[in-house]
C-alpha cells in the first residue's frame, strides 16, 4: 500500500480540529505541513514537554533526511483518533500505541505494514519487546518508549515495610481513566497473579491459553478483592479517584488532599509528580504486594512492563526511513535521556550509564529491567480489544462490591473470549 506523502487536507482539518478538541497543547500541535517537502505524519500519545522532547527527536530524523518533513500530531486519545483515520480510508504513515492487542487486530484486518527485515535487530531488543501475533513470522511495530510495572512508589527516606501488604489504607488507588478507567485495577490483578503464580502461568493467561477461571486467575483476583475491603471506604474512594490526581494530572502519591504514602503505578508515574518527581523513590512490588512472599520475587524474578510501540500505517521510502531511525541506538538513547524525568529504551544499548550518575532512581529502574529474570507485557495491553474493554469494566464492577466472589464475573469475561471470531489474534508470548 502507497499514498503521496502530503497530509491530505480532510487529515489536516481533522487532526487540526482534534488538537484544540483533545487539548492536545501547543507542542503536540506545533509541527505544520510544509508544502515544499515530503510530509510524514505520525501520531502518538506525548503532549507538553514529552511531545517537545520527541519533536526534537523527529528534527535529528528531518536533519539527516533532506526534504523530508515530520507533522507529530500528540493527543490522550490515540486510538479513538487513529481508528477514525483508518475508517476514513486516510491513516497517518506512522502511530504510536500503548495497546499491542489493538495493533495486532489491525494486522489481522491488514491495515498495518510490514517492516522491512533490518529495521530492528533481535539482538538489541531482546524479550518480549519483539512479540509477533502467533502463527506470523512478519514483524509490523518496534517499540519506541517502555516502562517498567512491577514497582511501588514512595517518599524518599519513608521506605515502606512488609506490613503494607495487609493495610490498604496507606495505599494511593484511583481507578479513573476516562475512556480506559479500570486499567489500573488490572495492573494491580496483573502483578499479583504475576507474583503468585509465576511468568509461566501469566503468559498462558496473557496470550489466551489459560482460561479466566482457572485457579491463578480467580486467585489473583481474590486476594486483591480482599485487600481493597480491608477498609470500608478504599473500595469507593478508588472508584472516584482518577489515577493522575486533582485536575487530572499532578498524581496521588504527593497530593496533599490524601493520606497515602505508596502507591502501585509504573515507571511513567514520575511524569504526573511534577516539581514532586524528585522526591520518589520507589522499591520492587514483588515484597508488598498483597499476597506475595516479601521476598522480591520468590517465583523467578518477573517484572511486569509496558511499552509504546510504532508501527507504520502508510507505506513509504520516507516512512519506512523513520522507523529504522526510531529503532536505532542514538535515537534510542537521545528520545530516552532527553526529557525530565527521562524515559526508559528497550534497546540493551541504552545502559543505565546513559543517565546522569546523581540519578539513582533512573539508573535502579534500568537494573530492573535488565537483571529481571524474565519481563512480561501488560496483559490486558496485550489482549485483544474486546477483551481488554470487559476486562477493564468488570475490575470497576469488582471493586463496587469487593467482599464478594469474582468467578462470577471471570465467567463473564470467559464467555466474551469464546464468543470471538476463530481469525482473532493473540500474541505468541507475552513474556520473555
Amino acid at each position: 500500500m502507497s499514498r503521496p506523502g502530503r497530509a491530505g487536507p480532510a487529515r489536516r482539518a481533522v487532526l487540526g480540529l482534534l488538537c484544540l478538541l483533545l487539548a492536545a497543547g501547543p507542542a503536540g500541535c506545533a509541527r505544520q505541513p510544509d508544502a515544499s517537502r515530503h510530509v510524514l505524519t505520525v501520531l502518538g500519545p506525548w503532549t507538553g514537554r514529552e511531545a517537545e522532547s520527541f519533536g526534537e527527536l523527529l528534527d535529528r530524523f528531518e536533519e539527516s533526511n533532506e526534504g523530508v518533513r515530520v507533522d507529530y500530531q500528540g493527543t490522550t486519545a490515540t486510538r479513538e483518533v487513529l481508528l477514525s483515520g483508518v475508517l476514513a480510508g486516510d491513516p497517518p504513515d506512522v502511530a504510536v500505541l500503548p495497546v499491542l492487542g489493538d495493533l495486532a487486530d489491525y494486522v489481522q484486518r491488514d491495515r498495518l505494514r510490514r517492516l522491512d527485515e533490518d529495521v530492528v535487530d533481535d539482538g538489541d531488543y531482546a524479550g518480549p519487546w519483539l512479540s509477533r501475533p502467533a502463527g506470523m513470522s512478519e514483524r509490523y511495530w518496534l517499540p519506541v518508549k517502555v516502562d517498567l510495572k512491577s514497582i511501588v512508589w514512595y517518599e524518599k527516606g519513608n521506605p515502606p515495610d512488609a506490613s503494607a501488604r495487609e493495610d490498604v489504607t496507606r495505599w494511593c488507588v484511583g481507578m479513573g481513566s476516562d475512556a480506559t478507567s479500570g486499567w489500573p485495577g488490572s495492573d494491580w490483578i496483573e502483578d499479583i497473579l504475576l507474583q503468585r503464580s509465576g511468568a509461566a502461568a501469566y503468559d498462558a493467561w496473557a496470550t489466551g491459553e489459560m482460561e479466566w477461571t482457572a485457579d491463578p486467575v480467580v486467585d489473583a483476583w481474590r486476594v486483591w478483592g480482599t485487600f481493597m475491603a480491608g477498609d470500608d471506604r478504599a473500595a469507593e474512594t478508588a472508584l472516584t479517584t482518577d489515577h493522575r490526581g486533582p485536575g487530572g494530572g499532578n498524581g496521588l502519591l504527593f497530593d496533599p488532599g490524601r493520606a497515602c504514602d505508596l502507591e502501585h503505578q509504573g515507571s511513567f508515574a514520575r511524569s504526573l509528580y511534577g516539581d514532586d518527581a524528585p522526591r520518589a523513590d520507589f522499591a520492587p512490588s514483588s515484597a508488598l504486594l498483597p499476597g506475595t512472599d516479601g521476598r522480591g520475587g520468590a517465583r523467578g524474578g518477573a517484572r511486569e512492563v509496558s511499552g509504546d510501540f510504532a508501527a507504520m500505517f502508510a507505506e513509504s521510502e520516507q516512512a519506512r526511513a523513520l522507523m529504522r531511525f526510531l529503532a536505532s541506538l542514538d535515537a534510542q538513547r537521545a528520545w530516552a535521556t532527553g526529557v525530565d524525568p527521562p524515559f526508559f529504551s528497550a534497546h540493551r544499548g541504552v545502559t543505565q550509564e546513559a543517565y546522569p550518575e546523581d540519578d539513582t532512581v533512573s539508573r535502579r529502574i534500568v537494573r530492573e529491567f535488565r537483571q529481571a529474570e524474565r519481563l512480561c507485557l501488560d496483559a490486558s495491553d496485550v489482549m485483544p480489544p474486546t477483551i481488554r474493554r470487559i476486562f477493564h469494566e468488570k475490575v470497576l464492577e469488582f471493586l463496587a462490591a469487593p467482599r464478594q466472589d469474582p468467578v462470577r464475573l471471570l465467567e463473564q469475561i470467559q464467555r466474551v473470549k469464546e464468543g470471538l471470531p476463530g481469525d482473532t489474534p493473540w500474541l505468541e508470548e507475552a513474556c520473555g
